[in-house]
């Protein structure tokens, strides 16, 4: 009688000790996005602060999964890539960076925090399968979000047949005056999709651009609303954007050109001074996970993980992620500084 108490004592002992274990794994739809000793350590730390390139509300579907999914609270502060660089630097250089993970727009700007010890090295689970293009070989950063750049359209000021079906079709005459977009040094994205022009659609597409006289601006905000308001009846805006645009009730369509759409994002990593280093690796395996990527695509921009599908939204038909063109790191360097001068001495030129 003893023998079995103490086998049956034994055995609920066992069982509740693997249950105990499996419980501190974070798994999540069958994905396990942190073992069970991140999950515990960053469960300990709490919370997790960010500073953040990409716009909140867009990005905001994954930060509330993130506090559902894990328990873990999360500061998110957004700043935009041409003062979050600055301001970080500023913070580390005086011993006071809050932030336990950052991110940028800019690849050459995020080289140069990995060159000035800011972001630590830190590869998620999932490293190898990840896109070259999309992440650092050594895990000092990776992208955690993808928008997209399509042919906005106001179906108010445009009738659909004479909707542009390709890039190079705006660059023709009937759409002198009439196309609205960034100009080069915008930012990452502005560099980005410039050079796609140039890469992937005509050779010549800076000098079509003079001739056709586009409505530059500094941001995407003024793009977008010059698209809602009509003042441009064809723009080139992100996805997200045109769906947010569309929610809210504006006469908008998205044209996924033949050429194929340019990618562009925000990257970071956990910082080097963070003090819940924990809670950031699991804030980067959250976002750059299956999980998160899906999350990140309900918003209509492409996440990290490569099983996970791409955006959708009603009327809108995404590519795959593998037909959405990134320029690679090496290229970056290559052409970013001789190409944005270059992009200024045509397109503006008087």
């Amino acid at each position: 009688m003893t023998s079995l108490v103490l086998a049956a004592a034994f055995a609920a002992t066992a069982f509740a000790w693997t249950s105990d274990v499996r419980a501190q794994a974070l798994v999540v739809n069958g994905e396990e996005i942190a073992d069970a000793k991140l999950y515990a350590a960053a469960k300990a730390e709490g919370r997790v602060d960010i500073y953040g390139a990409y716009p909140t509300e867009a990005i905001q579907p994954v930060l509330d999964g993130f506090k559902k999914d894990t328990g873990v609270e999360l500061e998110y502060i957004r700043i935009p890539s041409s003062r979050m660089y600055d301001r970080v630097l500023a913070e580390f250089a005086s011993g006071k960076l809050e932030a336990d993970y950052a991110d940028l727009t800019d690849l050459t700007l995020i080289k140069e925090w990995v060159s000035r010890g800011i972001l630590a090295q830190y590869k998620v689970p999932w490293h190898d399968k990840i896109a070259p293009e999309l992440k650092h070989p050594d895990g000092h950063w990776y992208y955690i979000v993808r928008p997209i750049y399509v042919i906005g359209v106001n179906t108010a000021e445009v009738a659909e047949k004479d909707y542009p079906k390709t890039w190079k079709e705006t660059l023709e005459p009937k759409w002198k005056g009439k196309v609205g977009m960034q100009a080069v040094d915008a930012g990452g994205s502005a560099v980005t999709l410039h050079s796609f022009l140039r890469i992937k659609v005509t050779e010549n597409a800076w000098t079509m651009l003079r001739d056709n006289e586009p409505r530059l601006q500094a941001t995407i905000a003024p793009v977008v609303n010059d698209l809602v308001r009509g003042r441009t009846p064809i723009a080139y805006v992100d996805a997200n954007s045109v769906v947010a645009q569309t929610k809210n009730g504006a006469p908008l369509k998205a044209i996924f050109p033949a050429e194929g759409v340019p990618g562009f994002g925000a990257f970071g990593n956990v910082t080097s001074t963070a003090k819940h280093p924990n809670a950031a690796k699991l804030w980067v395996n959250y976002a750059t996970s299956k999980r998160g990527s899906t999350l990140m695509a309900s918003g209509g921009a492409y996440g990290t993980h490569p099983d996970a599908a791409p955006p959708s939204a009603p009327g809108m038909t995404f590519p795959p992620s593998s037909q959405v063109w990134t320029i690679s790191p090496d290229l970056w360097d290559k052409i970013q500084a001789p190409w944005q001068q270059e992009w200024k001495d045509t397109v503006l030129k008087k």
